[in-house]
């Protein structure tokens, strides 16, 4: 049996991905649950810097790396996004010398 794309399918995917990045998610959430988000992206961009640093910062940075963006899947897709760009935020940021190490 094939299986054939209709248009119900394609709203459920445009549903879902709409769900995925709900701006009534941070409508929900309280100050002090975005506060540790905030804390979540900073530790996040601070061990990204710790990849520019050489071979044993980056194994040390390694294991909470991976945890912390696991996490952040299993959050939600929109808070894994964030997670990305502070990590590309800051690599940008350390190699242009914006940011110290």
């Amino acid at each position: 049996m094939e299986s054939t794309s209709t248009a119900d399918d394609r709203s459920d995917r445009r549903g879902s991905l709409a769900r995925m990045f709900d701006p009534e998610e941070l409508r929900r959430r309280n100050l002090v649950s975005l506060g540790m988000d905030v804390l979540i992206l900073v530790t996040t961009g601070f061990l990204a810097i710790l990849f520019t640093m050489g071979l044993w910062p980056s194994v040390i940075g390694l294991v909470p790396m991976a945890t912390l963006l696991y996490f952040g899947w299993a959050s939600s897709k929109a808070f894994f996004v964030a997670q990305v760009l502070a990590i590309g935020v800051s690599l940008l940021g350390t190699t242009t010398g914006v940011l110290p190490y």
